[in-house]
């Protein structure tokens, strides 16, 4: 009897947990978004009618178990249009979904009398966000893994059945099956993971990566080297305690920033439990559509009033070039020290789609950080070199990434990296890079030779008449450390040929070191160019537009100049660069030049001189990637830039003719205020020290074309101000639409204003005047020159105009003492130049 009971009981026991789990539903799944099929974090899936319900994750998964589901699944989120499925109760199944983007409307809001509670939480996160703000530890140091892909999505069916897609149209369909049916896979053109471990300390402002491992695939790429190098997690860096939080360079204000309920509206959501903590969920909204703010959800904790998590992004509303929307989606935990750290950060940026016809480009990264210390720095000397890369870095396995990955990839990131290939094959393809990099650098690479830049082809003066001019450089197909450069032009009126020619040995990578001679026989302008360093060291931005037609048109004071020039550069520590110059120039004035003592004033002649320029610049957080055998700028990263020149004439070295001692020094900067746009500032003092001939003093850069230059004197004429003692300062600051976004008709066209003021002083030495006694020059009395400048950019996204006014020595006195001295030369009071700006 006693085992016929223990049977029926088991009987029992077994039937009810039978139906217990034909009862209960178990539901997984993933939730990511159309045409870009990035998975979307923070997403309310629910039980319509029931509290039943839970959230994504980071990555977009989820998971409901419950034994009293309805008929169908809800999935909502602001921004999405939300969607619903059929259940099938008493099953585990998994139901995928994919949300398509919807203009954002507010729900009805009941108002009622008090205080909005979210103000009083934004109040104290402002408060305490200087606590929370990262950037305050002292030194932190963590393992960082970056995941970053780049495709081309809004690829119709009809691009498909194009010529140039047949190629890998069965990869495709393979793509699209793992998709769904729902959506259309994307071309994908860059995937890359990298693993490092970063070191930050605040009080030295030093920042140290090692990548351990980089894996980088790129239909375009040229020479992996240089992508691996800006892939790392150096250009992940969005810390919401600031201000300001930048997108594609653009500074968006962040909500929690000191000046935010000025632009912001908020509205509490909810309460939940994260990592056992309670937080707020506030929804943040721009107050104009147009201004640089996020729109999405904050969750606060209700507490600390720390930021837990956020999920903000900005809308094709907002006042921003060539993005449809971009997204950040960030989870925060605390550290022992008190300040809050991102251990997950997830962007998405959607290009804007040209036409209808026309593809566009969606970039995902994500990134994980894990094993955090901080508050405890390395010595100094560790921080000295600002990346370093393991040898292997690009060599490792797929069993070591799979080892070693924060997560591991998706199905459709696996096919990526093989369809990559297959894309980069096509001929078609490697055209169209071509094209793009043609169009971009200004060269064309024709096997171990670039021939360009295409903008200098074409010149014109009295002297040379028609100018043409091509020139090239050496690749790394040719050398790897040797470079080669240099150009060939022909007048056609004075039918003379001019060139340049210089060699260059990269010595050293890390840290950069490079060694350089140069022979040039070629005509300038007085008064138009920078000088062969300045233009590196002294703070100033390129203008190609400007400096081509600078060249072009009625240019009088031309100098024929044979130079010979060997230097010497070198980065001692991270930031800081150094080039010494040895250089002996020979100078023929195309016009008359008299120059001596009071006795001697008729003689015209060429002269030669013979310099040591030592320049030294420092910019501490400017960051610079290597390609092949140039290096380029990425930037300083809010950070100033200094520089200063020194110059030593030495009289009879190579038959110079004069001794003299030159000195100079520049600071520049860019100061941000998110909403209210941002202030350039550029400050340049000098001064020359000996008596030489005028045209070696300072002469301010003027413009006599149409096209707008940065840190120039646009209304100024060329070669019109001489000195030996100057100050010059630079400031524009540019609105980003606060005024425009505001005024109706005029707020849909995206229009940006600009206001600026330019000065310079500068005098002239007793002994420089009677040093250069009988030319044609102007020398400032008591007032310095200056000028005014109104401007609106963003026409058409890429042009600027500008109207311009000259403040001082506008006066009739001084323009007609002016024109006699310069005939057939005008000063104008009033201006407009066009320039084009290419910015987010």
């Amino acid at each position: 009897m006693t085992i016929k009971k223990l049977l029926y009981l088991f009987s029992i026991l077994l039937l009810s947990f039978t139906l217990k789990a034909q009862q209960e539903t178990i539901i997984t799944g993933h939730v990511s978004e159309i045409g870009t099929n990035s998975g979307i974090p923070f997403v309310n899936i629910y039980f319509k009618g029931t509290v039943i319900g839970t959230v994504t994750d980071f990555d977009g998964n989820y998971s409901i178990k419950t034994t009293t589901p309805t008929d169908s699944i809800y999935v909502s989120l602001i921004g999405y249009k939300s969607k619903a499925k059929k259940v099938q109760k008493g099953r585990t199944q998994e139901i995928n979904f994919l949300l398509s983007q919807e203009a954002l409307n507010l729900n009805t809001v009941e108002i009622r009398p008090g205080i909005n509670p979210a103000l009083r939480i934004i109040k104290k996160a402002q408060a305490n966000k200087n606590k929370y703000d990262r950037d305050n530890l002292t030194a932190i140091q963590y393992v960082s893994y970056t995941k970053q892909e780049a495709d081309v999505d809004n690829i119709t069916p009809k691009m498909r059945r194009w010529k140039l897609f047949r190629p890998f149209s069965a990869m495709w369909d393979s793509l699209d099956l793992i998709v769904g049916d729902e959506s259309k896979a994307n071309l994908p053109v860059m995937m890359s993971e990298v693993i490092s471990d970063i070191y930050s300390y605040k009080e030295a402002e030093k920042k140290h990566e090692d990548v351990d491992a980089v894996k980088i695939k790129f239909v375009g790429m040229k020479d992996g080297s240089a992508v691996s190098q800006l892939t790392g997690t150096d250009f992940q860096n969005y810390n919401f305690c600031k201000n300001a939080v930048a997108i594609q360079g653009k500074d968006i204000l962040s909500p929690i920033a000191e000046n935010a309920m000025l632009f912001y509206n908020y509205y509490l959501i909810d309460s939940v439990f994260i990592d056992s903590m309670k937080c707020y969920k506030i929804d943040c909204r721009p107050k104009n559509k147009k201004d640089l703010a996020y729109t999405g959800y904050i969750w606060i904790t209700d507490t600390t009033f720390a930021i837990k998590q956020l999920d903000l992004g900005i809308t094709p509303d907002v006042n921003v070039n060539w993005i449809d929307h971009a997204r950040i989606q960030q989870v925060l935990i605390p550290t022992e020290a008190g300040p809050w750290v991102p251990s997950q950060t997830r962007t998405l940026v959607d290009y804007t789609t040209l036409t209808d016809k026309f593809v566009s480009m969606v970039v995902r990264t994500y990134n994980s950080n894990q094993n955090f210390v901080v508050n405890k720095p390395k010595e100094t000397d560790f921080y000295k070199s600002r990346t370093t890369y393991s040898e292997s870095a690009l060599t490792k396995d797929t069993t070591w990434w799979a080892e070693k990955r924060h997560e591991p990839l998706t199905k459709l990131e696996s096919k990526s990296y093989d369809m990559i290939d297959t894309v980069r094959n096509i001929p078609f393809i490697r055209k169209g890079v071509n094209i793009l990099y043609f169009l971009f650098s200004g060269y064309k690479d024709i096997g171990p030779i670039d021939f360009g830049h295409y903008i200098n082809v074409y010149g014109y003066n009295a002297y040379e008449g028609t100018r043409l001019r091509l020139g090239f450089r050496t690749n790394q197909k040719f050398s790897e450390t040797w470079i080669i450069r240099g150009y060939g032009a022909y007048g056609f009126l004075d039918k003379g040929f001019k060139y340049n020619l210089q060699l260059e040995k990269i010595l050293t990578r890390y840290p950069w070191s490079k060694a350089g001679a140069q022979y040039r026989d070629d005509i300038d302008q007085i008064g138009t160019n920078f000088g062969s360093s300045s233009s590196m060291n002294l703070g100033q931005t390129s203008n190609n537009l400007t400096n081509t037609f600078s060249q072009i048109g009625n240019i009088s004071k031309l100098v024929r100049k044979q130079e010979m020039r060997l230097w010497y550069e070198k980065d001692f520590n991270p930031g800081v660069n150094t080039k010494i110059t040895l250089q002996n120039v020979v100078t023929n004035p195309l016009f008359p030049i008299n120059f001596g003592d009071q006795f001697n004033i008729f003689q015209t002649r060429k002269f030669s001189i013979s310099e040591i320029l030592l320049d030294v610049r420092y910019s501490v957080k400017e960051r610079f990637v290597q390609n092949g055998t140039e290096r380029i700028s990425f930037g300083n990263n809010k950070s100033p830039v200094l520089a200063f020149n020194y110059t030593m004439g030495i009289k009879n070295l190579f038959n110079s003719d004069f001794e003299y001692y030159k000195a100079s020094i520049s600071f520049s900067n860019r100061y941000r205020m998110a909403t209210l746009g941002y202030s350039q500032v550029y400050l340049r003092a000098g001064k020359v020290f000996s008596k030489i001939p005028y045209t070696l003093l300072e002469i301010p850069r003027g413009n006599e074309n149409v096209f707008y230059g940065n840190n120039i004197f646009n209304q100024m004429n060329y070669f019109e101000f001489v000195s030996d003692q100057y100050i010059e300062a630079f400031w524009q600051h540019h609105l980003n639409g606060l005024i425009f976004n505001r005024i109706p008709f005029i707020k849909d066209f995206n229009l940006r204003e600009i206001v600026g003021i330019n000065m310079v002083y500068g005098t002239l030495s007793g002994r420089n005047r009677n040093f250069n006694s009988n030319n044609n020059f102007t020398v400032m009395d008591d007032v310095p020159y200056f000028e005014v400048d109104l401007g609106v950019e963003n026409i058409l996204d890429i042009i600027r105009v500008d109207f311009l006014y000259r403040l001082t020595y506008n006066d009739d006195f001084y323009k007609k003492a002016y024109e006699l001295a310069n005939p057939g030369n005008k000063i104008n009071n009033w201006g407009i130049k066009v320039g084009l700006h290419f910015s987010f």
